[in-house]
């Protein structure tokens, strides 16, 4: 049986390969998560035949979905572990890969992008909960190495992803996902049926976890700093960038997915940059705020004057890959949080940074929509083309948002500078271990 043929590998080996299954996972819900609409905008638009308002609302039924549950992921991952809730999780996640692309109807492809978006949401979470168990000592580091790796799905999902739809079309390319993403699903279940789960723990699963989370006006600084700093680059690479650089620049198709994998790359590697960086210097992550929160500022500006004057140059390609250097921040703001709340809290206090992140993404996706929406599109070669207004409008509420940022990044401080003692460091035990974390 290959059950019993697992058992007899080490069991360090095991979890490892149950681990690695997960990462899989996440690489392939982050090329749903991109591609769909940005990377076929245009060719939904026009199989579609509606407005561009209903084709970014297809990335932002799975974002509200996406944002919602991670309030409830966080308590599921502290109360029964990442393992078990991964396997719920993924099971939702194959079933809606195979309906996106088989639905043809416009209700139909919403209702399976919600339920991509539900299963995927569990992945993040008891991710970082299985590397909090079980790598806690390089917990940083391997934050952000699960980070780059989802960036990686997003720099796939966008010219590699569009190559393929070139070839054999988008529905063919999702169908295509959903079989690999089955297979390591059945992987990571047939690891996890060799390893002892954690016990479960007795977490509340009520609302006062997060009363208390939010309570800390510092944790909300960092929520809102993240979550609009994620949102804005996120809209861009997701749903508006590529149509942008194509209407707005006049590049082609393949070369504004170009651009967008070259800003996943960027977004993945800074990521990784950010807490090695952050760690040479003693755990600071301030200064890192605070030149994110003034490059935002000065990025969208510089974007809003070149579309205002109509300066249509490469140059603004540029500037969204300068944008993609300030989006990776849950490499520092994860840490942040561990080192300023209670250890029973470590899920619910990154749930509500992710929900706050694919909040403001929803939110800004349905805003983009409508602002694209309020000026009327020209027409060429049967695509619609939007105007110099149209851009102008959302890209000047961008700029307004990046002003709220920068001010956010001024009121955050490192744990040791807020004169706190570390929860992490009153709640270890003999063994070096967090407690609440440990199998």
């Amino acid at each position: 049986m290959p059950k019993n043929l697992l058992k007899t590998i080490p069991r360090k080996h095991r979890a490892r390969c149950l681990l690695a299954c997960g990462l899989a996972m996440y690489f392939l819900a982050n090329i749903h998560r991109v591609a769909i609409p940005g990377s076929v905008f245009d060719a939904l638009q026009q199989e579609l035949d509606v407005s561009a308002a209903y084709v970014t609302a297809l990335g932002s039924s799975f974002m509200y979905i996406y944002a919602v549950s991670q309030l409830r992921i966080g308590l599921l991952v502290d109360r029964y572990g990442g393992g078990r809730v991964i396997g719920i999780g993924m099971l939702l996640f194959c079933a809606g890969s195979i309906m996106f692309p088989l639905s043809h109807s416009l209700f139909m492809l919403y209702f399976s992008r919600a339920i991509v978006g539900l299963g995927a949401s569990s992945l993040y979470l008891s991710l970082v909960r299985e590397i909090q168990r079980t790598s806690d000592r390089h917990f940083t580091i391997m934050v952000a190495i699960m980070i780059m790796i989802g960036y990686l799905g997003g720099i796939v999902a966008n010219a590699p992803f569009v190559w393929c739809v070139n070839i054999i079309g988008w529905r063919a390319v999702m169908l295509c996902t959903a079989g690999v993403s089955i297979g390591f699903y059945l992987l990571f279940m047939l690891a996890r049926s060799t390893l002892k789960m954690p016990a479960v723990k007795p977490v509340s699963l009520g609302s006062k976890p997060y009363r208390t989370v939010l309570r800390e006006r510092h944790n909300v600084n960092l929520y809102l700093f993240c979550g609009i700093n994620f949102g804005l680059y996120y809209v861009l690479q997701t749903v508006i960038g590529k149509k942008f650089l194509e209407d707005f620049c006049g590049m082609s198709s393949n070369h504004a997915a170009g651009i967008l994998s070259v800003m996943g790359t960027i977004s993945a590697v800074s990521g990784l940059g950010l807490a090695i960086a952050s760690t040479m210097l003693g755990n600071r992550r301030r200064i890192f705020f605070r030149i994110i929160g003034v490059s935002c500022v000065l990025i969208f500006l510089c974007v809003t004057l070149f579309i205002f004057f109509e300066v249509r140059t490469a140059w603004l390609a540029g500037f969204l890959c300068l944008l993609s250097f300030t989006a990776s921040t849950s490499s520092i703001a994860i840490p942040l949080l561990r080192e300023t709340n209670h250890p029973s809290h470590a899920g619910v206090s990154v749930s509500i940074l992710n929900f706050s992140c694919f909040t403001f993404v929803a939110l800004l996706g349905n805003a983009v929509g409508f602002l694209m929406n309020l000026f009327p599109p020209g027409v060429r070669d049967g695509i619609k083309v939007y105007s110099v207004y149209s851009y102008l409008a959302v890209f000047g509420v961008m700029l307004l948002l990046s002003g709220v940022v920068l001010w956010c990044s001024f009121r955050l401080r490192d744990g040791a500078e807020r004169g706190e003692l570390c929860p992490l460091r009153l709640c270890q035990d003999k063994r070096g271990r967090v407690a609440g974390t440990a199998d």
